[in-house]
């Protein structure tokens, strides 16, 4: 009886280990760089180089910006299959009216997804 307890216990601490594992390899993450100030969602991010963090919520994603140890946006990206994998990182941007630069999307090399913004 004391041994099949012990076994349901650790059964379950198991369980609850590998779900606790799943959960935190559901966030992502990759360094980029930016080459030019830019706005992403409507946050102005100066170049420099960021770590860009996602958690998707299949395909929408939240997207942070970090930089040093100091997350400077959180934004609502979108995940998107190209169907083909990229050679290179890559930021795409698009010109506002002002001539100032938005972030469309990130690329990342070896990976066929990008993130999109609105």
């Amino acid at each position: 009886m004391r041994l099949t307890r012990t076994l349901s216990v650790t059964v379950f601490a198991i369980a609850c280990f590998v779900a606790v594992s799943a959960a935190a390899t559901a966030r992502d993450f990759k360094s980029v760089l930016l080459n030019y100030d830019a706005t992403v969602a409507g946050t102005q991010l100066q170049s420099g180089k960021y770590i860009v963090k996602w958690e998707t919520h299949s395909p929408q994603a939240t997207v942070s910006f970090v930089r040093g140890n100091k997350v400077v946006a959180t934004v609502e990206g979108k995940v998107v299959d190209r169907g083909t994998k990229f050679g290179s990182d890559s930021v795409m941007y698009d010109d506002a009216a002002d001539g100032a630069r938005v972030i469309r999307e990130i690329r990342f090399k070896g990976s066929s997804e990008v993130i999109e913004f609105n």
